[in-house]
């Protein structure tokens, strides 16, 4: 699905525009078993954002809504949702396999070890807030020593993908970047806005209402 979606992109800038699009949608129709019309609509919402983040890149541009006012509300405990510039997954990568060299431990980095390592680190994780009931943004009421402890199964849980990644030969960024533009193809912003259900009960329903 992929690299269906990624197709066009490209095509799109060529004299082949049209021709790629229309086999692409066509591959999409077949597949998803919907309408072409729905198809084309998630199609093209997919492409647009695609492009939009390429160009974001290029600038070096961050959303709107990416750096938050940094200025704390009067009375709240709440830090800005930024994450700290400067850091890549590839110098992340690069550590964790010096770290694991260092140690001998490469020997039992295996996929399938490091995807049941994760595991369990997500199952501590989701310990930090086992009887909690909801929490809000921010982690209001929780104490220091909570919020550590959080982040640093959250930051266990990060390791270990970015080391699972590393050995299943994935660029975990470019991947990533995939995805969201795929899952944009799934759930145009016009479509699903304010819905949680599954891009399969969306489409096949506005397939039946055109």
């Amino acid at each position: 699905t992929v690299e269906i979606l990624q197709t066009p992109s490209a095509s799109m800038a060529s004299n082949g525009e049209s021709d790629s699009s229309t086999e692409v949608i066509t591959a999409l129709t077949k597949q998803l078993g919907v309408d072409a019309a729905v198809v084309e609509r998630i199609f093209r919402a997919g492409v647009c954002h695609a492009e939009t983040m390429s160009k974001r890149r290029r600038v070096g541009e961050h959303p709107s809504d990416s750096r938050p006012n940094e200025s704390k509300e009067e009375g709240s405990q709440a830090t800005p949702a930024m994450f700290s510039e400067g850091i890549s997954l590839e110098q992340l990568r690069i550590e964790l396999a010096e770290f694991a060299k260092e140690r001998d431990w490469d020997q039992f980095h295996a996929p399938r070890n490091l995807a049941l390592a994760l595991v369990g680190e997500v199952g501590e994780l989701c310990e930090c807030f086992q009887w909690k009931g909801e929490v809000e943004e921010g982690l209001p009421g929780w104490s220091e020593k909570h919020r550590t402890a959080l982040k640093q199964e959250v930051a266990d849980v990060f390791l270990y993908l970015i080391r699972l990644s590393h050995k299943c030969h994935i660029d975990l960024p470019k991947a990533a970047l995939e995805k969201l533009a795929v899952n944009a193809a799934k759930y145009p912003a016009g479509l699903v806005r304010g819905s949680s259900r599954k891009y399969t009960e969306y489409t096949v329903s506005a397939g039946q209402e055109g």
